[in-house]
């Protein structure tokens, strides 16, 4: 008899319970985890597990955000169905009637006052074909001017400072795999510790093959803690202490004079422009000490290759655009760049600020770097 209940009992479990698996990726940082749902279910009750799958940026790796991001889909508070107020309360409409209120009032305010009274703002989380069809529907759609995206506040310092430097803005210019066997390291106003965890295995590498980090932060964060030197600057001062690091290595004649003759221009601006400055200025400007100043100048120039790395500390300035060019002097002056194990990287808080405005949504710039200023591009 309890052979046979036990039995019952377990082909109604059979019966009852199933699992079934989605293949997604995180939405939040720009590492973009690759990773399985698994749903169980359970009599009536449904479980999720999020398990990371191999790709070549983190292999496999998931942090706690990835873990647990299902939860804000699956939320029970989450809006499913368009809602329109009516007597001042929100209440569920189909789909036909929403889409046919916005395309009235869309009529109405640009009827009233023009097309560009309308404006559509996007966001880097966004898949790429997206990004164009959001373009599309402002420029061609609405036939407005203003679009943009969260990177305007996010990156576009340092795609900016990209652009005027390279001539081309590019997240990354060597792949991540080089990381790991770099001889020194700046990071600039960058928590990845924090903020992208699964990049962190790469920093570590480069630890254990003896790499010297350098990073610069107002605050102790966990990716200080992983430095050999924290500059601990001054907030705001950021465009004055990469000025005063480019002074360095130029007044000890630590630069590649070989790249910066045949790679580069303006050097000679450049070094009037240092030369103008006082280095006890800086250091008091930015409350970094001169000595550390040096340490971190000189350990850049020296080394063999280096990359830099930098994020919104940096960039979220009114001078973030000159902060970022300041570092990316740095870069230049000493050749790190377009050799292995050198280079650029700006390390996105989102997971595809890069798409964002390639695909159409930054605002001077079409699809394909294409600028909005040239006639050509725009027809």
């Amino acid at each position: 008899m309890t052979e046979r209940l036990l039995r019952y009992f377990r082909e109604k479990q059979q019966d009852i319970q199933s699992e079934k698996t989605y293949d997604t990726q995180c939405p939040f940082c720009s590492m973009q985890c690759k990773m399985q749902l698994v749903e169980q279910t359970i009599v009536t009750r449904k479980k999720y597990t999020a398990i990371g799958i191999d790709n070549p940026t983190t292999q496999g790796r998931l942090c706690m955000k990835g873990m647990n991001a299902h939860q804000h889909a699956l939320n029970s508070s989450r809006i499913t169905r368009p809602l329109l107020k009516k007597n001042g309360e929100f209440m569920p409409v189909s789909w036909e009637e929403a889409l046919n209120h916005i395309k009235d009032q869309v009529t109405m305010i640009q009827t009233e006052h023009g097309h560009n009274a309308m404006a559509v703002y996007g966001s880097a989380s966004i898949t790429n074909e997206e990004a164009y069809l959001l373009g599309k529907f402002a420029r061609v759609g609405l036939q407005t001017k203003y679009i943009d995206y969260n990177g305007r506040l996010c990156m576009s310092a340092a795609a900016t400072a990209a652009n005027q430097t390279f001539g081309a803005d590019r997240g990354l210019t060597n792949p991540l795999s080089d990381i790991p066997h770099t001889r020194v390291i700046i990071l600039a106003g960058t928590n990845i510790a924090e903020c992208q965890p699964t990049i962190m295995p790469y920093f570590e590498k480069a630890i254990e093959n003896g790499a010297y980090i350098i990073a610069i932060d107002p605050r102790e964060t966990a990716t200080t803690k992983i430095a050999d030197l924290h500059l601990k600057i001054k907030p705001g001062t950021d465009a004055a202490l990469a000025n005063g690091l480019v002074k360095i290595i130029i007044d000890e004649q630590l630069i590649n004079e070989d790249f910066i003759r045949s790679r580069t221009s303006g050097f000679e601006e450049l070094k009037q422009h240092t030369d103008a400055l006082s280095l006890n200025d800086i250091a008091e400007q930015t409350s970094v000490p001169l000595a550390h100043m040096r340490k971190a100048a000189v350990k850049f120039a020296k080394e063999t290759s280096g990359m830099l790395f930098t994020a919104r500390g940096i960039e979220q300035q009114t001078d973030g655009t000159a902060a970022v060019k300041g570092f990316l002097n740095m870069v230049l002056i000493t050749g790190k760049i377009g050799k292995p194990y050198s280079g650029y990287g700006a390390i996105t808080g989102q997971g595809n600020g890069q798409g964002a405005r390639e695909h159409g949504q930054k605002a001077d710039q079409l699809p394909g770097y294409r600028s909005i200023e040239n006639e050509e591009h725009r027809a």
